[in-house]
């Protein structure tokens, strides 16, 4: 017997899963025995989201940093969600944040203004490892937008494109402004 077939003989279902199997009318058992990957993939818990290269690199040091798991990443608008099976433990997310915090940090991510950060919200608590959209680019739903050269300049871009239900803030990262955009409609804080 693999590794993997060992993980997928011990793993429980969450009641969440459960519930959200039963809701798509997936048999889990059935699935687990006849398309294991795809068993993994419903079952993956969020590790982060993060643009297509980043979540590549984040993927890739996931892997390194514990071995025996699976990764999965599924689209999700310009970003991706990096997934884990089984899901990690929250000693074990914290352990990966104090892995990729530091990126932000390395001079080839910092010129480009690279961000590591947890959003709580009503959607969820969720890690977003990414690069800020240019200003002149479209803006689709939450996202931070820069750099800008000053608070004024953040402050005026944000009040001509930002449109309800989003809604903008402001903040300081390495000396550049940026327009942190997010949905008001949901109980949205950004969170640094």
């Amino acid at each position: 017997m693999t590794d993997r077939d060992e993980r997928l003989r011990r793993h429980i279902p969450s009641a969440a899963l459960r519930a959200r199997a039963e809701a798509e009318g997936i048999d889990l058992d059935d699935l687990k025995r006849r398309a294991p990957v795809d068993y993994m993939a419903l079952a993956a818990g969020e590790v982060v989201r993060a643009a297509p290269d980043l979540a590549q690199l984040a993927g890739a040091m996931l892997l390194a940093a514990f071995p025996g798991r699976e990764a999965f990443r599924v689209a999700d608008g310009r970003r991706e969600r990096l997934l884990a099976f089984p899901p990690l433990s929250a000693d074990e997310l914290e352990r990966f944040d104090a892995l990729l915090a530091p990126l932000t940090d390395r001079p080839e991510w910092r010129e480009r203004h690279l961000y590591f950060r947890q959003v709580d919200d009503a959607r969820g608590l969720r890690r977003e490892l990414d690069l800020p959209q240019a200003p002149d680019g479209d803006l689709e739903d939450d996202a931070v937008v820069g750099p800008f050269v000053d608070e004024a300049g953040a402050d005026a871009w944000g009040r001509q494109h930002v449109r309800p239900p989003l809604v903008h803030d402001l903040f300081l990262m390495d000396g550049r402004w940026f327009c942190d955009v997010f949905r008001a409609d949901d109980g949205s804080t950004p969170a640094r």
